[in-house]
């Protein structure tokens, strides 16, 4: 992350289901008395860094990393090495799905072996750090449940602002993310109703470029 125009930039890593990401820093020229920083982000990881990162080992809880850099100095910043490895403990039910890419076509499960008794299914959406998600679908047969285990619904969560939304009932659905990761999640009521979704979901340009906007800054270093 360095050279011309990597001064401040951000880098998106992403592996399958069941794998972790593993950084290995090899230099670091960041000069964290001008406030440079090296932030990690993604599901069920937020660390914000600078001090001593030179042979640093990290690695993530989940499959997804977003690495960003900001660094005040033209040619400076760090030089990682990534590679992934099988996740020590599992945060994934077997029929959850991931997506990655600028667009994509959506698909719900289907009830199966595998499904009926997950407790929900779940599908994770990740595009370029500085894009946004639109998502687009039509959601059929949802069935009457409004509470409990046979509540049908189909809920989207913005994974950095943690924005949720919950659709009940048929109808033709549309959802914007604020940032670059998205979970849809399918209720166990839905699969039992043998609801179905089809759709798509496409990039847009961000508000505001995550790695400029200061919330993305925000917390104490190691956090």
């Amino acid at each position: 992350m360095r050279g011309p125009g990597q001064a401040d930039c951000a880098v998106a890593i992403g592996r399958p289901l069941g794998e972790v990401v593993t950084l290995h820093v090899l230099e670091s020229s960041l000069n964290c008395s001008a406030g440079d920083m090296l932030l990690l982000w993604g599901r069920l990881t937020w660390r914000k860094m600078c001090r001593k990162l030179s042979d640093m080992t990290l690695s993530s809880k989940t499959n997804t990393l977003v690495v960003r850099q900001r660094c005040g100095r033209p040619g400076g910043g760090v030089l990682l090495r990534y590679g992934s490895q099988l996740a020590p403990e599992t945060f994934y039910r077997e029929c959850d799905m991931q997506l990655f890419g600028p667009w994509g076509e959506i698909v719900s499960p289907s009830l199966s072996p595998a499904t009926s008794n997950a407790g929900g299914c779940r599908l994770f959406i990740n595009v370029a750090p500085h894009a946004r998600i639109a998502i687009h679908a039509l959601a059929t047969n949802m069935g009457t449940g409004t509470e409990g285990a046979n509540a049908s619904y189909i809920s989207i969560r913005d994974t950095h602002s943690l924005r949720t939304t919950a659709f009940h009932g048929q109808q033709v659905l549309y959802w914007e993310s604020e940032s670059s990761q998205a979970e849809m999640e399918f209720s166990e009521g839905f699969l039992k109703a043998q609801a179905s979704l089809r759709g798509q979901y496409w990039t847009l340009q961000s508000w505001v470029p995550e790695v400029q906007d200061p919330q993305s800054w925000k917390g104490k270093e190691g956090t």
